[in-house]
């Protein structure tokens, strides 16, 4: 009994190890960006959760295009021209949401772990950008296809 406590609780530390990223923080990494281009807004995608679920890491999928990953703690963003933007994670079924972006906007969504059958799924929400703001200062960044974007630069 007391092997099998010893690896449960190994196994939970490496999942929880699996989505710990790395990166700088939010406040930190986004004042040293370039602002959005004319014609173009800002879509910054984030999971706020650091524990819940960090095995399910579905990519995030932008108009049909793979534009990152939904690692727990972490947060990237993408630039693109205005206009209408279905966001969707995909692991046991799809979810999705429509975000309108306008020349000039930032827009923030959260990933959010959902319960599913037989693995959870990830749900994105476009929320307020004062919550955005607040919620990703504890998400670190990582870059599109889920690695630490310090760890590619090096």
């Amino acid at each position: 009994m007391k092997t099998l406590k010893l690896f449960s609780a190994s196994i939970l530390a490496a999942l929880v190890m699996l989505g710990c990223a790395t990166g700088p923080e939010y406040a930190k990494y986004s004042a040293t960006i370039e602002p959005v281009r004319a014609g173009q807004g800002r879509i910054w995608f984030y999971r706020p959760s650091k524990v819940m679920g960090s095995a399910v890491q579905p990519h995030v999928f932008l108009n049909g295009e793979k534009v990152g990953k939904a690692q727990p703690g972490c947060y990237f963003y993408v630039d693109r021209p205005a206009g209408s933007y279905e966001v969707k994670c995909t692991t046991e079924w799809s979810d999705k949401t429509t975000v309108n972006l306008a020349a000039g906007d930032e827009k923030y969504v959260r990933l959010t772990l959902g319960i599913g059958l037989f693995v959870g799924h990830v749900i994105p929400k476009e929320v307020e950008r004062s919550a955005g703001q607040t919620e990703i200062t504890k998400c670190k960044l990582i870059t599109a296809d889920g690695a630490n974007v310090d760890l590619k630069q090096k």
